[in-house]
């Protein structure tokens, strides 16, 4: 007889997308089971940069300072660069990561955070471990076979793969975060959009010491063009992963070359080519081939399973989005998930998980196809041949003429979607059940919303950072450092205090944890830039509220007659618990 766990949340995967939403509901107190077929964290970098919102929600978590210590600095990722040889010439390089001298105001304004790069070989045990510490049985080597489920829960059967004993897991709801090829998402029949195999590349990860060839040229990403060097792989893009002696080298495969089968030699001559030393001493640790992925799902739940991270939304590496996305469901879901197994929120409220990270889905898949098509165009102007066939004097076409250097100076600055995308990354406009809209018109983008973040408080937005401080001496905090936390919180400011004895009534009735915070003057934090008075886009004597996942849920722009009632009205929707809202039951006396 198969042996019989019980258990809150089964989480299916333990890459980004699973680990972090272990992590997140542990926070909660959610009892959670990890399973992964494979046989430990990830031994290959995979996705590496780590963008300011992903990076907010690890803040959050409390493990903003162990990935930091880990990650390389904004500094290192500086630029891209497109080059004849690593040791040779270069044709063109941008700006990369928020190092445009006229983008870092932006980065600084919008977060406490900063970007960096950090491998997935190094988030996943942050992650892991965490998830562990907080509770979580993580266990490796377990996979997935077939699941049930029915009005109260999943049955899923699990086989351990070192000893073949087989164990049926019932839990209350069951994450299916298990990558691109999801068994979960195959199984529940959840309809996908787009097109799978739209090119192929090899990984090669190495040992190689560049240190003398990027000393003056400090990036993440290195793509190395030589037309008519090699037709399987033509081009070659150096990712650092250790700062400058270990690195990920994406070879890149013409469509007309099919699906080469190179040698460990091939791989080897390859890479020397590609930096221009013959005699280069190289240790290939490992290779692999994906496919480019053009495909999202067009809905992310099915009963009481929930998928999420690459199971739903697959794409190429371009802009960064990958595990960043992968997180920002995880942070999404986990309170949503956690207060529905608590009691203290309808199960509805699980419905504003698709209705709110599905469109973030399916605009990332596009903006990283649109970004993957842009460099394979650069390539080609460049002579790579990567989509049609091109050869060496694309060269001279490129560089010998005035509407070859202006035809590439265009292609480069184009980029700024890739590196820049600062509003790809930053700019959320959730519209579900779980956001009271407030009936305020959307402001009309002043400024390219791919390319720059637009803070605001109206209701779906994530709650803007200002810096604040106490009047004693102490370190400034973020505005989202005193929200979060896996509570609401209710920011008010001079003529609110009515909305505090409002929220501390409407806690004790519904249970949920409701974080008072006011900023001004001489109240519990001051705002001493003036930043908050800016941003907050309600009146002093009014209130914004902040869900778990730093979402602005409602705002109240002014101090109505009935602070409470309203208060519990707006909770009342976003939680899809009617009676909180009830009129009788919380008032103003």
């Amino acid at each position: 007889m198969a042996k019989v766990i019980e258990i809150d949340v089964l989480v299916v995967g333990a890459g980004p997308a699973g680990a972090a939403t272990s992590v997140f509901l542990g926070r909660h107190g959610v009892r959670t089971l990890m399973i992964s077929r494979g046989r430990g964290t990830a031994e290959t970098p995979r996705a590496h940069i780590t963008n300011q919102r992903t990076m907010e929600a690890l803040r959050d978590a409390g493990l903003e300072d162990a990935c930091m210590t880990l990650a390389s600095p904004g500094s290192h990722i500086e630029h891209t660069f497109w080059l004849r040889s690593m040791a040779g010439e270069e044709l063109a390089r941008t700006w990369s990561w928020g190092n445009d001298p006229r983008r870092v105001g932006d980065y600084r304004d919008a977060s406490p955070c900063s970007m960096s790069d950090l491998p997935q070989t190094k988030l996943e045990p942050i992650l892991v471990n965490e998830a562990a510490r907080l509770g979580s049985d993580v266990r490796f080597g377990w996979e997935l076979q077939a699941f049930t489920q029915d009005a109260e829960g999943v049955t899923a059967e699990v086989v351990d793969r070192l000893s073949e004993e087989r164990v049926t897991v019932r839990a209350r709801y069951m994450v299916g975060a298990d990558g691109a090829r999801s068994r979960v998402v195959e199984a529940l029949g959840l309809p996908l959009t787009g097109m799978h195999g739209l090119g192929n590349v090899f990984n090669v990860l190495c040992d190689i010491d560049l240190s003398d060839h990027v000393r003056h040229r400090h990036g993440s990403l290195f793509a190395v063009i030589q037309p008519g060097s090699s037709y399987w792989a033509p081009v070659a893009v150096f990712r650092m992963v250790k700062p400058w002696t270990q690195w990920l080298v994406a070879l890149i495969v013409p469509q007309a070359a099919g699906k080469p089968e190179p040698t460990q030699k091939d791989f080897e001559d390859r890479i020397r080519d590609s930096v221009g030393d013959p005699s280069l001493p190289i240790n290939i640790l490992s290779t692999s081939i994906w496919t480019v992925n053009d495909v999202y799902a067009e809905r992310y739940a099915e009963g009481r399973v929930l998928c999420l991270g690459d199971a739903v939304h697959r794409h190429p590496p371009t802009n960064g989005l990958g595990s960043n996305t992968c997180v920002q469901d995880a942070f999404n879901l986990a309170w949503k998930l956690a207060l529905v197994i608590q009691g203290k929120a309808g199960e509805g409220l699980l419905a504003s998980y698709d209705a709110e990270r599905q469109p973030i889905g399916k605009q990332i898949v596009a903006r990283a196809n649109k970004s993957f098509l842009q460099n394979h165009r650069l390539w080609d102007l460049l002579g790579a041949g990567t989509l049609v066939e091109a050869g060496p004097e694309e060269h001279a076409a490129v560089f010998g003429t005035k509407p070859g250097r202006a035809s590439l100076r265009d292609a480069v600055d184009a980029f700024h979607h890739e590196y820049h995308a600062h509003g790809v990354e930053m700019n959320r406009r959730y519209v579900s059940e779980a956001v009271v809209a407030d009936g305020s018109p959307e402001a009309k983008p002043a400024r390219d919303p791919e390319l720059y973040y637009q803070a605001s408080t109206r209701p779906g937005s994530t709650l803007p950072h200002a810096w604040l401080c106490r009047r004693t001496p102490g370190p400034s905090v973020s505005t989202l450092d005193v929200a979060g936390k896996g509570r609401f919180c209710l920011l008010i400011g001079h003529g609110g205090e009515a909305w505090r004895a409002a929220a501390a009534r409407l806690a004790d009735r519904s249970g949920v944890d409701i974080e008072v915070v006011a900023i001004g003057r001489y109240l519990d934090w001051e705002d001493p830039y003036g930043r908050w008075e800016t941003l907050r886009e309600v009146e002093e004597e009014g209130c914004v509220l902040v869900r778990p996942d730093l979402i602005v849920g409602w705002r109240s722009r002014t101090l109505p007659n009935d602070p409470a009632a309203e208060l519990a009205r707006a909770l009342s929707i976003i939680l899809d618990r009617p009676e909180v809202g009830a009129g009788d039951a919380v008032g103003s006396g």
